[in-house]
């Protein structure tokens, strides 16, 4: 493939994306079929598998139901997601000036679905997890129209290329999703107890693919830590403004507190393998590392981020949960001293 706009070959391309490193593109192109990347596939997919089945596990049919008779929270999720992220997402890329190919990696990931990563750490902050899996499974049927749209409306600032879209890819993630998760909460709905051991193991695997995901991106592509300043600020910003604007979106129509914590982490962690197949199949493998340098750098960023809004949201529970009872018992006290005047 060819793109008019620059060439793969051009010493300023390189340099202004890679600063700290020489332009040798044989050093930064995808890793072949090696034993490591057969290894993390068999690894991340396992464990993608056992996550959902974990997820599934702790859903009850008649609150899964309740969002699919009336879909208003998976609609706003969508709107989220498929409108106001790619819309967002065009302007942060403009206002960065980012070159030709980070541009449209960015945009390629803004407009890829949800994936699994959300639906773990829905559970963990405690959102609404029927929510989630629905609209993970929602996203990812309607991304089949969405991806093309949005990269054909967005894309032609940068290319007027056509991006091949891996709609084989996306049928597979939907079943890899869909599949455990409908496993799940059939176990839920038959063996509580045995569901119970299973959301445990989910949550586990969900914690092992975090630290798994971010030290084989490190050690298959390490040339990502050489882009430039633009490109860290970018991928840093995308998930921290999906989370954003997810949240503004689910409290404008007034969605209770788990629900739109359940539309943010939606609209902010994107479906990452997914985006990277497009790339793969619509870009010649020379140029694998300039078109995939954003969205592995978002890759590890949206980690990150969410495990930071983790860490930050269990402090203030924790914190929450110490003044409720602080008042609790100040409360207690004063009705004790006022029972005790009154003998």
């Amino acid at each position: 493939m060819t793109t008019s706009s620059v060439d793969v070959f051009d010493h300023d391309v390189m340099t202004t994306i890679f600063p700290n490193a020489s332009a040798n593109l044989t050093a930064v192109s995808p890793p072949s079929s090696s034993a490591l990347k057969i290894a993390s596939d068999v690894v991340i997919k396992t464990t993608l598998i056992i996550i959902m089945a974990g997820m599934g596990s702790t859903i009850e049919i008649k609150p899964l139901l309740q969002h699919l008779r009336k879909p208003v929270g998976i609609a706003i999720g969508m709107l989220s997601q498929f409108i106001v992220l790619p819309a967002v997402t065009f302007g942060l890329a403009h206002a960065l000036q980012l070159s030709t190919y980070p541009a449209l990696g960015m945009l390629v990931m803004a407009s890829c679905p949800g994936g699994s990563t959300s639906n773990v750490f829905s559970y963990w902050m405690d959102g609404d997890v029927p929510l989630s899996v629905a609209m993970t499974a929602a996203s990812t049927v309607i991304a089949m129209g969405m991806m093309p749209l949005n990269l054909f409306i967005y894309s032609r600032s940068w290319t007027d290329q056509s991006l091949v879209i891996p709609y084989v890819n996306i049928a597979i993630s939907f079943v890899m999703t869909i599949t455990p998760a409908t496993v799940g909460i059939l176990i839920r709905w038959k063996w509580p107890k045995l569901a119970d051991v299973i959301v445990k193991c989910g949550s586990i695997a969900g914690a092992i693919a975090v630290v798994l995901t971010l030290t084989l991106m490190s050690v298959m592509y390490p040339f990502m830590y050489r882009a430039s300043w633009e490109i860290y600020l970018g991928a840093l910003l995308l998930p921290i403004v999906g989370f954003t604007f997810g949240f503004i979106v689910a409290t404008i129509f007034r969605m209770d507190k788990s629900r739109r914590i359940t539309v943010s982490l939606e609209t902010g962690i994107q479906n990452f393998p997914l985006c990277m197949t497009l790339l793969t199949l619509t870009f010649d493998r020379s140029m694998f590392a300039l078109i995939s340098l954003f969205p592995l750098m978002y890759g590890v960023t949206c980690i990150l981020c969410s495990v930071l809004f983790l860490f930050l949201y269990k402090i203030f529970v924790y914190i929450k949960e110490k003044m409720d009872k602080h008042g609790f018992d100040t409360i207690a006290t004063s009705e004790g001293k006022i029972n005790g005047q009154r003998v």
